[in-house]
């Protein structure tokens, strides 16, 4: 069974309220949303629908909006709020602790 790594992604300072920011974490792609009020969710960074970075995208209250095709994601679940895509994207744990973002991916 995969276990989960809690890795420092960025500095809350560097992600505006409303904004996206792309991550890595050992390879693998994380857009980062911030919404209007500070919350902060992170979701895999390439579009079910076609492989596009969805931090490239707008954020819409709590959707991410896909550049490329206008797929929308909800940030907190994954799950398809806009066709064409009609597969989730990933999600993963976020914590902010002294300014500092943290994110839980799996772990071989």
């Amino acid at each position: 069974m995969a276990t989960k790594a809690r890795c420092a992604v960025a500095k809350l300072a560097d992600l505006e309220p409303a904004g996206l920011k792309r991550v890595e974490v050992g390879g693998l792609p994380i857009c980062l949303a911030r919404l209007a009020g500070g919350d902060v969710f992170a979701i895999s960074d390439v579009c079910s629908h076609e492989e596009i970075e969805l931090s490239e995208g707008d954020l819409d209250g709590e959707d991410v909006e896909c550049p490329e095709h206008g797929s929308r994601f909800n940030v907190r679940t994954g799950e398809v709020s806009g066709l064409p895509a009609e597969e989730p994207v990933a999600t993963y744990p976020v914590s902010v602790t002294d300014g500092e973002i943290f994110v839980e991916v799996p772990q071989e």
